[in-house]
């Protein structure tokens, strides 16, 4: 797989929030490390009566609920056939992926009766764990439950849907027009805006000078501590967004 197209994946399952269920700490430690070049949002059980509350535990709410579980077989309390066939019984639809050392027949049949949209046997690799997200991504037409959370610099979030801007999980007390500031900003997705389009979004007219726009981002730079607009030099501004690597 070229590295365009692994960008491409790992652009489809940053902000995708997965399950990830391994009894064995050897291979869950090795195994997070790759997945961490996807997801940014983890949550790991250790077993697979644990996967199953923390699915249940989540899938209560909306805004909560993981959009892809990759799980083991073999594990103590409830194996995770036994866990995945009680999933489907409150979720038919969540995308399911099995990291497994059981290359049988039985398990395989029993996995693919249980419901599940992937198998890859251990030990596995960087590009069978890409192409298999791929797969799924492209199946089930994935997308993140919480696309409406925009990552920014410096771990600012705004949510789009509640159009507050959050730091630590902290809301941020904006005036009227320093929101509608963002919202220019977060509809034209990242797109560098000009002092006049500014200037007429917020003020409903334009000025001769764009000292009403420099004011505003000067007074929002020192409330939030942070250049979260950059200046572009004789154009305007652009939103700085969170690099992920």
């Amino acid at each position: 797989m070229n590295q365009d197209n692994l960008q491409n994946i790992i652009k489809s399952t940053k902000n995708l929030r997965l399950l990830y269920i391994e009894d064995n700490e050897d291979v869950r430690e090795q195994t997070l490390k790759m997945l961490q070049i996807f997801f940014d949002d983890i949550t790991v059980a250790v077993d697979g009566q644990q996967g199953l509350e923390e699915f249940q535990k989540n899938n209560k709410f909306e805004s909560t609920s993981y959009d892809l579980i990759i799980t083991d077989i073999e594990m103590p309390q409830k194996d995770g056939i036994s866990m995945i066939t009680t999933i489907r019984e409150f979720d038919s639809d969540i995308p399911i992926l099995i990291f497994s050392a059981h290359s049988n027949t039985d398990y395989f049949l029993k996995s693919i009766n249980a419901g599940i949209d992937g198998y890859i046997l251990k030990p596995y690799n960087i590009e069978q764990i890409s192409n298999s997200l791929n797969n799924i991504i492209d199946k089930n037409k994935l997308m993140p439950t919480n696309e409406h959370i925009i990552h920014l610099h410096d771990d600012f979030i705004w949510n789009s849907q509640e159009q507050v801007l959050f730091k630590d999980e902290e809301p941020i007390k904006l005036t009227k027009n320093e929101t509608k500031l963002f919202k220019l900003f977060i509809k034209s997705k990242g797109s560098l805006k000009t002092y006049d389009e500014i200037d007429n979004y917020i003020f409903n007219d334009f000025s001769d000078t764009n000292k009403r726009v420099r004011n505003l981002v000067s007074r929002l730079k020192n409330k939030l501590n942070c250049e979260l607009f950059e200046s572009i030099y004789g154009h305007g501004y652009k939103l700085k967004y969170k690099k992920f690597i």
